[in-house]
């Protein structure tokens, strides 16, 4: 599928709605685009340059428009049902960055077709690799709109977090904590793991289902077995969070 002619010349600037997104504007998986594909830079130049063929694009002139839109939060509609959004540089500084393309059925054998990938990579939105993330932001995933404000409030802040982060905590020699089950470790999941200060602490986001007695047993025995590793847990009402992310993160980077 070819876009059509939106400009003349070589500067690339495609027509199209085009969002900075923070924590009001979220790319949701319920939005329109059923599928998506994660792709480098060379790989996007090399697919806008074959759907705007039509035009008299460079490779130059399309990697100068994406270098400077190389930040967490930008959004494209290049064309109806098909989107473009800024992932990260997962490999490292000075390495190529991933972006993502959110695109429906109409785009899916053009994109098959043009990009070296194979059909199995074509992820659905709703594929059970992402069942726990309902939203997206800068390229992380997240459990409620809640978390997506905190993740912006940490990110304007400069503070170097992880979010849902998954590990396993040792449940050797504590009696209480591992007295139902006996088990040698357990699989933990962290909203926010914040490194400041060079130290490092975790912030939750405590919805509803936090105040039902059997999670809060699950939420102390964590936080007790995190603490003898010396990591603090901080724990905030979700109503907090979302109402007032900057004030919760500037509350808790105080606490360091």
């Amino acid at each position: 599928m070819n876009v059509q002619k939106q400009t003349t010349g070589t500067k690339f600037n495609p027509s199209g709605e085009e969002h900075n997104l923070d924590e009001s504007a979220i790319i949701l998986k319920s939005s329109n685009s059923r599928y998506f594909v994660e792709l480098r830079t060379s790989s996007l130049i090399d697919y806008l340059l074959k759907i705007y063929s039509n035009n008299n694009y460079t490779r130059k002139s399309i990697g100068d428009w994406l270098y400077i839109r190389t930040k967490p939060g930008f959004y494209k509609e290049l064309a109806s049902n098909l989107n473009l959004a800024y992932a990260d540089q997962r490999d490292g500084q000075t390495t190529q960055h991933w972006w993502k393309l959110l695109f429906n059925e109409e785009w899916k054998q053009s994109i098959l077709n043009n990009i070296k990938i194979e059909i199995s990579l074509v992820k659905s939105k709703i594929s059970k690799d992402d069942t726990n993330a309902q939203h997206q932001w800068g390229g992380l995933n997240f459990r409620s709109k809640t978390e997506v404000r905190v993740a912006h409030a940490l990110y304007n802040q400069r503070v170097l977090f992880f979010a849902n982060s998954r590990a396993y905590m040792d449940l050797t020699d504590l009696p209480i904590s591992n007295i139902d089950n006996n088990q040698l470790k357990e699989r933990v999941e962290i909203d926010f793991l914040v490194f400041y200060k060079q130290k490092c602490m975790i912030l939750e986001v405590d919805g509803e289902h936090h105040q039902q007695a059997s999670q809060k047993t699950r939420d102390y025995r964590r936080d007790r077995v995190l603490l003898r590793d010396g990591i603090r847990t901080v724990r905030f009402n979700a109503s907090e969070c979302y109402n007032h992310p900057l004030e919760v993160v500037t509350e808790f980077l105080n606490l360091f």
